[in-house]
């Protein structure tokens, strides 16, 4: 490619490109100014690669479009098969990726404290069932011994004794997660 050549083609690009962005833009509505921008230094750079090769181009502005015609729908072709960021990435928990770029450490936690969740669900599921009942009614319904034992017809040095045994259980079936938890 000669230096002739060379400069025609960085002339044309510095003249029109606020015009083939233009033209870009307008050719899809999905596309944003800095894709466009990046398609337009896309198609000049592949035409300063490529010019050498296959010689002068005669007419260099409908060659222009026509590659910028070419590479948009590449583009497209290319985005098509990637995942949206607003899609979760797990079925699961409905995390998406915005989230994740937006806050990664939030994110870790809440999926952390979930984990952590379906391990003690898991946990006290495998409690006998008179543990499980009183630790239930004393943790989660905010049952005092005293309320339980009237309700329940037991004393209360049963029922304290039956939580202390579903508190060690629950100690030994999570002893492998951090201790900050």
């Amino acid at each position: 490619m000669s230096q002739d050549d060379i400069n025609r083609l960085y002339a044309f690009f510095s003249q029109e490109s606020q015009r083939l962005i233009g033209f870009v833009e307008r050719k899809s509505k999905r596309i944003n100014t800095m894709d466009a921008e990046d398609i337009v230094d896309e198609v000049m750079l592949q035409l300063l690669s490529l010019i050498g090769l296959r010689g002068p181009v005669k007419n260099l502005p409908a060659y222009v479009y026509r590659a910028l015609q070419n590479r948009l729908i590449d583009h497209f072709r290319k985005t098509e098969r990637l995942s949206s960021l607003s899609s979760p990435i797990d079925n699961d928990d409905g995390v998406t990726l915005t989230d994740l770029l937006q806050s990664p450490v939030d994110i870790i936690s809440t999926l952390e404290n979930k984990e952590l969740s379906q391990r003690l669900s898991d946990a006290i599921d495998q409690l006998e069932p008179k543990q499980r009942a009183v630790f239930i009614a004393t943790e989660f319904d905010g049952k005092s011994f005293k309320e339980l034992s009237d309700l329940w017809r037991e004393p209360i040095g049963t029922l304290l004794s039956r939580k202390s045994r579903a508190m060690k259980a629950l100690q030994n079936a999570l002893k492998d997660l951090d201790p900050k938890l």
